[in-house]
């Protein structure tokens, strides 16, 4: 509530322009920008300006915020430029009271500080002005401000309002998509959201301070309970120089916190099986067996502990998941997921100024994955084959110190632990996966339903301290800098289940032949990341111009399996300036602009892969039918390749032979990390006391790549180059890689021509027959925000966007491979012919309407649109031989088909189809409603909530099939091509009732 007071001005004439200038000054108009404020992890800065009504600035204001919630108050006094600053702030509602000697005290309740409002302008009364009389009456009071600290780009999103608000998913990706420039990845990689064009594998998630992205591959974090989020924030461009280690977006996330007064509460979420429809059936999909049913009940207690000083939050989470699925093959899969979920966080106000935070969640479960026979035509779920169970999770704790000594400096030190794990078991572990891929759709009911069998333990540690220093020296500074280092472990197993998998096809020569494939791998890895940074937030002309200069230091350090380093970054320096100017003077109308450059470090999985002791083969058999041990029968080799290992056929192709390889023969020399340019020109305008506009183009480049590639060819044509053959130790597949393709490479060689040791030999970028990897996103982004007033709210975003080179990224959502650094793309020169093109996460066009309304005081309705244009697909098929034998060798993996016309069939001939000029999926349109009824009751607070996703029952097809050519030894056609593989979930419902007390 707002205490306001009142000044009167007789209007005479000839004072007209007066009397307008005392009304502007009224509504928060003012000659003098106001001071900016700045966030980190976890807290923000408050600032602003105080002034009268006639617009100069009050000195001396005694400007006292008291949280609402805990209690604490923090204090400051204006400058002679009516400007004030409050660091280190946790987010939240907080009472305002400014006093001034000849002024009218002003007081609000409930303003609420957030990383995107913490900025604002209040306007002071004269002493006893509203007894003065007169006619117009100009009104003392505040109005929100522009930050022009930052030039982030993304979304702070209040999930602890939001949520109860509009409808969305109560899973972390369904709040990033709320984000303007953001959109859903490919759904082999599960639910992961593509930000700024970046695969889905570029993005870095934080909670309250700790780092809790998946390192081994980048797909994704720890999962964290709904219910504990307070504010996430989307940073999908601009971020400061303390915020690294991706090339994708930054997602920040806080959480709740305990307060002087006693909650508790449930929140009950059902999503029954008899509200969900079913997707349209695909080629290999039987989609109208399915089933999903979702029960969840929240439960939380906090409160204070010792009053004003110590406060406590705790959260339980019990889950009841279970779904079903049939495929056409004659396969059912039941999961069901029953591990429940714990959080809990600690605030100690030592003093004011003086805070000690601890949070602790822990994620492990399981869920147990059961397969049945099926039928697809009757639905009918028969006997039962096998299980496999997948473990996750881990135990998460982060703990924060805080302290602020003076006006200008504030210190903060952290420490945390994030665990994870990622283990799959089969209760059939001798029965090994077969693939009949003579048939369409392929046929996998042959064998064990799951392919391989994994442990994976994960551990990172982290130390972090900051620090911010106030000044004044030809304007005013906040400079930041700090320092962080991440310890990170991960060790674990993988192989087949039954120790190898088979892929069964038809050849017009051989006729039925396996193919069989045997892989282990593991070990334990360690890798260390350090990071330090500086950023001078420097305001000049009045405060006018602010100037970002922000500078950040990475380094990635990765060790093998022997605990040797195999890569060290060296420095590698990221810029991160820009600046923001003030161009009327008014706090509400803001230009800016920046350059940043951003390095990716190389994910855990690199090490496992390339610096591990990994036994990879495949082997050819004539194919004689399944045994009565589930395995397949082999008949004769069919001598096609080398001699193989672990046996006498000499049938095989050898990828890795069981040994650790040198990482002096796997890594080249002259490495850098993968790192992207990003520039952003925009505008931000707030209107009234509640509105926003803004418009901004981004244009991201990504620098270099870090892959690894078969460097075969290149070390044949040297050995033929010195007059020497070395065909019998480069197969084709013989020594893989990691560089930067594109670049002249520094490699040592494996020993030839009878040598002890291999010579390094510098290859340059025409040697090695990589091109430049390539990546570019171009977009323009137009926001609009109304904030929530109590009545009605309503958010939207429009992104124009090109997402255009030869490489998606950390992973490859052609195949949906999640080899994070090393992934198909440059395995063989052949692969990067007809490349460039449309990438897997361009999006032309991307719509985001949400808001609600409150009917009455009992009825409050939301709604939840977007609208986004295709994806664009090619074809994907086996490369001739002709052009690139050992390409040729991994099947559909080029983009090669028998295509003519846009299609693909046995009496095309073979053509080269560049990526993203073939078809096109469906635009996808998803529209959600909700209604949350206000029970009539006062001894506690109760919502009953229903939300309809996809109320039109939308079914667009949103991943089809990309491959044209068979993966076999004939170069054939596939009768599937273009099919459709999945469609956008279908129209499903979901109850909640909230009890808060």
């Amino acid at each position: 509530m707002i205490n306001k007071q009142f000044m009167r001005e007789r209007l005479r004439a000839g004072t007209a322009l007066r009397a307008l200038a005392l009304l502007g000054a009224g509504v928060g108009i003012s000659a003098i920008a106001t001071p900016t404020m700045a966030q980190d992890f976890q807290n923000v800065t408050a600032s602003g300006r105080v002034q009268s009504t006639t617009g100069k600035p009050v000195s001396g204001a005694t400007v006292e915020l008291r949280s609402d919630s805990q209690g604490f108050v923090r204090t400051a006094t204006t400058g002679g430029d009516g400007s004030f600053r409050i660091p280190q702030l946790p987010p939240g509602n907080y009472t305002v009271t400014i006093t001034a000697p000849g002024f009218d005290a002003y007081t609000e309740t409930a303003l609420q500080l957030t990383q995107a409002n913490a900025a604002n302008q209040f306007t002071l009364a004269s002493a006893g002005a509203a007894a003065s009389g007169g006619d117009i009456v100009v009104t003392a009071g505040r109005v929100q401000t522009v930050d022009f600290e930052q030039n982030t780009t993304g979304a702070v999103i209040k999930v602890s309002d939001l949520a109860n608000r509009v409808p969305v998913a109560r899973d972390l990706t369904s709040i990033i998509q709320l984000a303007p420039g953001t959109a859903a990845g490919d759904s082999a990689f599960g639910n992961l959201a593509s930000v700024a064009g970046s695969s889905v594998a570029e993005n870095a998630y934080y909670v309250n301070g700790l780092n809790i992205t998946n390192f081994r591959n980048f797909l994704g974090s720890n999962s964290v309970p709904f219910e504990f989020y307070d504010t996430i924030e989307v940073k999908n461009g601009g971020y400061a120089a303390e915020f690294g280690r991706a090339t994708g977006g930054f997602v920040n996330a806080t959480t709740r916190s305990g307060s002087n007064d006693f909650h508790t509460g449930a929140i009950i979420t059902w999503q029954p099986r008899e509200l969900r429809d079913t997707s349209p059936n695909t080629l290999s999909q039987d989609n109208d067996g399915d089933y999903a049913e979702d029960l969840r009940a929240d439960f939380y207690v906090s409160g204070p502990l010792i009053k004003d000083h110590l406060f406590f939050y705790g959260l339980y989470e019990s889950r009841n998941v279970n779904s079903g699925g049939g495929t056409n093959t004659g396969i059912y899969q039941i999961s069901k997921t029953d591990s429940p979920f714990f959080a809990g966080k600690v605030d100690a106000v030592i003093t004011d100024g003086q805070r000690l935070e601890f949070t602790y969640f822990r994620t492990t479960g399981e869920s147990r994955n059961s397969t049945y026979s099926y039928d697809p035509t009757t639905n009918n779920i028969g006997a039962y084959r096998s299980t496999t169970i997948s473990q996750y999770g881990g135990d998460n704790y982060v703990g924060r110190y805080t302290g602020t000594f003076t006006n200008w400096l504030t210190v903060s030190a952290a420490y945390g632990k994030s665990n994870d794990r990622d283990n799959t078991l089969s209760n059939t572990p001798t029965i090994p996966y077969i693939a009949d891929f003579r048939v369409t759709p392929t046929d996998t009911s042959l064998g064990n339903p799951v392919a391989s069998v994994s442990t994976h333990e994960d551990t990172r540690e982290f130390y972090r301290a900051d620090a911010d220093l106030y000044f004044k020296l030809l304007g005013s500074h906040h400079i930041r800098g700090g320092y962080e280092r991440e310890n990170l472990k991960t060790k674990g197993i993988s192989s087949y289940t039954g120790g190898s998998a088979y892929s069964i096809y038809n050849s017009a020569t051989y006729g039925p032949y396996a193919i069989r494939r045997t892989f282990e791998g593991g070990g334990e890895f360690k890798t260390k990341n350090t990071a330090f940074y500086i950023e001078d937030n420097w305001q000049l002309l009045d405060n006018r111009l602010t100037l970002q200069l922000g500078l950040r230091n990475d380094k990635f350090e990765n060790f093998n399996i022997e605990d040797t380093k195999f890569y060290d970054s060296g420095s590698q320096w990221g810029p991160r300036v820009g600046f923001s100017l003030d161009p009327i003077g008014d706090a509400r109308t803001k230009v800016y602009g920046s350059f940043s450059r951003y390095f990716l470090p190389i994910a855990a999985n690199t090490n496992i892969r390339l610096a591990g002791a990994e036994y990879d083969v495949r082997d050819y058999f004539l194919y004689q039918g399944i045994g009565a041990d589930g395995n397949p029968i082999l008949g004769a080799p069919l001598n096609l390749f080398s001699p193989c290992l672990r046996t006498s056929n000499t049938n095989c192709r050898i990828t890795a032979d069981g040994n650790v390889t040198p990482t002096t023969n796997t890594v080249a020399k002259n490495l850098k990390p993968q790192s992207a340019d990003e520039y952003i020109l925009g505008a931000e305008q707030r209107l009234g006391r509640r509105w926003k506009l803004g418009v901004y183009g981004t244009y991201r480049k990504l620098n270099a790549a870090l892959e690894d590639a078969a460097i075969d060819q290149a070390a044949l044509a040297y050995c033929s180059s010195q007059g020497f053959s070395c065909s019998s130790v480069y197969t084709g597949f013989s020594q893989y890689v990691l560089l930067n393709p594109g670049s002249d490479s520094t490699i040592t060689l494996f020993p030839v021509n009878g040598e002890a040791t291999g010579r390094t030999v510098d290859f340059t970028a025409a040697q090695l027959g990589y091109p430049k990897a390539e990546r570019v996103y171009k977009a323009m982004t137009f926001t609009f925000d109304r904030e929530f007033d109590g009545v009605w709210s309503l958010s939207g975003s429009y992104t124009l966007a090109a997402t255009t080179g030869n490489y998606e990224g950390a992973v490859k959502s052609d195949n949906g491979q999640t080899d994070a650094g090393l992934t198909q793309d440059f395995d063989q020169p052949g692969f990067t012919n007809g490349a460039y093109g449309y990438l897997p996460n361009h999006r032309r066009h991307n719509f985001k309407l949400y808001g609600s309304y409150k009917v009455t005081d009992m009825l409050l309705l939301g709604i939840n649109g977007t609208v986004q244009s295709p994806r664009k697909y090619g074809c994907i098929g086996v490369i001739p031989s002709s052009i690139d034998p050992f390409a040729s060798a991994y099947g559909a993996a080029g983009n090669y088909c028998r295509f003519a016309n846009g299609e693909v069939s046995d009496t095309n001939p073979i053509a080269l189809v560049r990526r993203g000029t073939a078809f096109e999926s469906d635009w996808r349109t998803q529209i959600d409603v909700s209604a949350a009824i206000t029970l009539p009751t006062d001894a506690f607070s109760g919502v009953l909530r229903f939300d309809v996703f996809n109320v039109l029952n939308s079914k667009s097809v949103v991943d089809l099939n990309e491959f044209g050519g068979n993966d076999d030894l004939t170069l054939s056609a596939r009768t599937d091509y273009k099919t459709p593989l999945s469609y956008q979930a279908p129209r499903y419902a979901r109850v909640q009732l909230q009890l808060r007390f």
